[in-house]
């Protein structure tokens, strides 16, 4: 969770930087081949401009298929097709929603996709970096989806954890 509000505030940051453009983006060596059934492509066609908004480079390859030339760079390194199809899928359920509150809900799944793991081990200085990273955000307290990042233990609450009670 605490990764996840690192990396939305960061997006969100990029975003607004008319330096940046809002679309910091990894493009990938080849191409690649999104196919996907009649109604998904029909929402992915409708939502072009928000996935380019997102960092993804997708244009339609007739049919139901769409070439992906970039992914955005926070999801540098993860299968490109399976994030782009979560989101595809994603954009099934949320058809009534307007395109603002859309692309609110895809930043934050992008985010949540290329966050840390429960379970994914981290060195020290990786632990340390996260925290400090975390302290400076604007809402440290939870992630983009509304869960805490963070619990305040009474030194009660730590003695009894620790049998001393």
């Amino acid at each position: 969770a605490a990764h996840e509000r690192i990396l939305y505030e960061q997006f969100m940051a990029r975003r607004s930087d008319p330096a940046e453009g809002g679309r910091a983006r990894q493009h990938l060596l080849e191409p690649l081949t999104l196919h996907v059934g009649s109604e998904v492509a029909g929402l992915v066609a409708q939502h072009l401009a928000e996935l380019n908004a997102l960092g993804f480079e997708v244009e339609s390859f007739g049919g139901e298929s769409f070439l992906v030339r970039a992914v955005p760079a926070v999801l540098a390194g993860q299968d490109p097709l399976r994030n782009l199809e979560e989101i595809a899928l994603a954009l099934t359920d949320r058809r009534n929603l307007v395109d603002e509150a859309i692309e609110a809900r895809l930043v934050k799944m992008v985010c949540k996709r290329a966050a840390i793991k429960a379970g994914q081990l981290l060195s020290d200085i990786e632990m340390q970096e996260l925290v400090r990273q975390l302290e400076a955000c604007a809402s440290p307290r939870t992630c983009p989806h509304g869960r805490p990042t963070m619990l305040q233990l009474s030194a009660n609450e730590l003695e009894k954890a620790f049998g001393r009670i």
